[in-house]
């Protein structure tokens, strides 16, 4: 009797995980109970490896996604898994990681996404001189956990992949800007630095949970400064220091 109930039970269990393994992933998102403003279109494959063609949030268009769930995690009551998205985004982002949902949240390890300097620029505030920025930005988060309104906590850094600052006056040569990013309870630092053989400069931003942002900032000119730039430097609202750096500092809200 003991044999047959055992034997039952693994039967229900191997059925089980099989119907989990092969449930469609049209099924799940045809009748899950999604958000209003989440569209999923061109859902294939199943629950356990399966693409969206186009993911939609309030509109805006994410880009296709794929992922490959991890089975272990399930056993935890957490769902993770390895994802590919953004191809077709309307910010033109496109990355892959480590996704996933447990007791603690949502959350994300080894993240790499990378996005054009000009989509940034779109949702950010606007600088207080024109400047043609061109390049990459990509952005690596070892650990990310998710809390309204930005993150519980999280580690990672930003790089942008650019050569020259264009103005009005002159081109400017940067080369890459590195920056490293923590976070603890939405409260988010950031500092940057970049240097080359015409500027050299450094940066620190903080934003707050309600929006808030702060920045301070330098940039020192080196030997191969443009002459037509060194012009300018005047009529800065700050002079430089001791140390030939220019200070700037901004403060608002998003």
């Amino acid at each position: 009797m003991k044999k047959a109930v055992l034997s039952a039970v693994v039967l229900t269990g191997v059925v089980s995980a099989s119907a989990l393994v092969h449930l469609p992933a049209q099924f799940v998102v045809q009748y899950a109970p999604l958000p209003s403003q989440l569209k999923v279109v061109g859902v294939e494959g199943t629950v356990w490896q399966g693409s969206a063609y186009q993911v939609e949030w309030a509109g805006q268009k994410l880009g296709e996604l794929n992922w490959q769930l991890h089975p272990s995690k399930l056993l935890t009551a957490t769902l993770e898994a390895n994802v590919r998205f953004g191809r077709g985004s309307d910010m033109d982002v496109q990355g892959r990681g480590i996704l996933g949902y447990g007791p603690s949240g949502a959350y994300a390890k080894n993240l790499i996404a990378s996005v054009p300097i000009e989509s940034v620029m779109k949702v950010v505030p606007s600088l207080p001189v024109p400047l043609e920025l061109d390049g990459q930005v990509e952005l690596s988060l070892r650990d990310y956990q998710y809390a309204a309104p930005y993150c519980q906590s999280a580690e990672g850094s930003v790089v942008w992949n650019t050569e020259t600052i264009g103005s009005p006056l002159a081109n400017l040569t940067v080369g890459p800007v590195v920056a490293q990013l923590q976070c603890q309870d939405s409260q988010i630092d950031i500092t940057a630095d970049q240097q080359s053989k015409q500027v050299t400069s450094e940066a620190k931003v903080s934003l707050s949970a309600d929006g808030r942002y702060s920045a301070t900032a330098w940039f020192k000119p080196e030997g191969d400064f443009p002459s037509e730039l060194s012009q300018q430097l005047k009529w800065l609202p700050n002079q430089a220091d001791q140390e030939g750096k220019y200070p700037f500092s901004y403060n608002g809200r998003l």
